[in-house]
C-alpha cells in the first residue's frame, strides 16, 4: 500500500547545449531530528533503502551552497510570510573540492518543488552568477537567462554559504523517492566563494541536530509513512537558507 497526494505535472528534463539544465517537479517534505532519533529512524529504514554511491567512507558527503537575496532579503521574508509560490537562485557544489558547481533557481509552491539548474566549472559559475548581479549577461541560455531577469528586478547579490554533510538514501526497488539525513549545518557571510574551506563556518544548528527531507513524485510508500509516525516525527517548515540568515543577525 502507498499513501498517495493529489495529481501533479509530470517530470520534465533536457539537455542544454551550454551545460545542464534540468527541471523536476517533486514534493519535499522536511523534519528537524535529533541524532539519536534519526539514527533509530535510519535502522527501521535499512531494509527499504539504498545509500548514495557519492557517499564517503563516513557515509555523508559535502554539500555546499551560495545563496542570493535582495539587500532587504525578500526572498527570506516571502518563506516567513508563507508566500505559496516562490523562487530562490543559489549556487551549489557536491563534495569537498568539487570541480564543478550547478547555478540553480528553486522554485516552490505549497508542498512541490520544481528545480532548474546548469552546470559550469566552479570559479565560472561564481564569475557567472557576479556578473549576472551587475547586470552583464548575453542571452541565450533558458536558465541564465531566468537568473538574470531576477538578479535585476530583485537586485539579487551573494548573501550567505550554507554548507553541510549529507547522507541520502533511495527507495530500494525505485528512483522516484530520495530520503536525505543533513547535518553539522553551518554558514558564513564571509569569503562568499565556493572555491574556500567548506567546513568554515559556524553552526545555524546544534552539531546533534539534523535535517530529514524526503523527496518524492506523488506517491509516498507506506513503510516510510509507518516509519514517520512510528518515531512522532512532525512536519516542519525549516528553510537551511533561513536559519542562516538568523543565526547571522541579518534579519534584524
Amino acid at each position: 500500500m502507498s499513501a498517495s497526494l493529489p495529481t501533479k505535472v509530470a517530470a520534465r528534463s533536457g539537455p542544454d547545449p551550454a551545460g545542464v539544465e534540468l527541471l523536476f517537479d517533486r514534493y519535499e517534505l522536511k523534519y528537524l531530528v535529533h541524532a539519536k532519533k534519526a539514527a533509530a529512524l535510519l535502522a527501521d529504514l535499512e531494509p527499504y533503502v539504498k545509500r548514495d554511491k557519492n557517499a564517503g567512507a563516513d557515509g555523508y558527503y559535502k554539500i555546499t551552497s551560495l545563496y542570493l537575496d535582495s539587500p532587504e532579503l525578500a526572498a527570506y521574508w516571502e518563506k516567513l510570510d508563507g508566500e505559496k509560490y516562490r523562487r530562490k537562485v543559489r549556487v551549489r557544489t557536491y563534495g569537498a573540492g568539487a570541480a564543478d558547481a550547478f547555478i540553480e533557481i528553486k522554485q516552490r509552491l505549497n508542498l512541490g518543488v520544481a528545480k532548474r539548474r546548469m552546470k559550469l566549472p566552479v570559479a565560472a559559475a561564481e564569475s557567472t552568477i557576479r556578473a549576472l548581479c551587475a547586470g552583464r549577461h548575453e542571452p541565450g541560455d533558458a536558465v541564465l537567462d531566468e537568473v538574470y531577469v531576477l538578479a535585476k528586478t530583485e537586485r539579487l547579490r551573494p548573501t550567505v554559504i550554507v554548507s553541510y554533510n549529507r547522507a541520502a538514501f533511495f527507495d530500494a526497488w525505485r528512483r522516484d523517492l530520495r530520503i536525505t539525513f543533513d547535518r553539522n549545518l553551518k554558514y558564513r557571510v564571509h569569503d562568499l566563494s565556493l572555491q574556500g574551506d567548506p567546513t568554515r563556518g559556524r553552526w545555524f544548528l546544534p552539531p546533534d541536530w539534523c535535517i530529514l527531507e524526503v523527496k518524492f513524485d506523488r506517491i509516498l510508500p507506506s513503510w516510510l509513512c509507518t516509519a514517520l509516525n512510528r518515531h512522532d516525527l512532525k512536519l516542519e517548515r525549516i528553510s537551511k537558507y533561513c536559519r542562516a540568515i538568523e543565526a547571522a543577525g541579518l534579519a534584524r
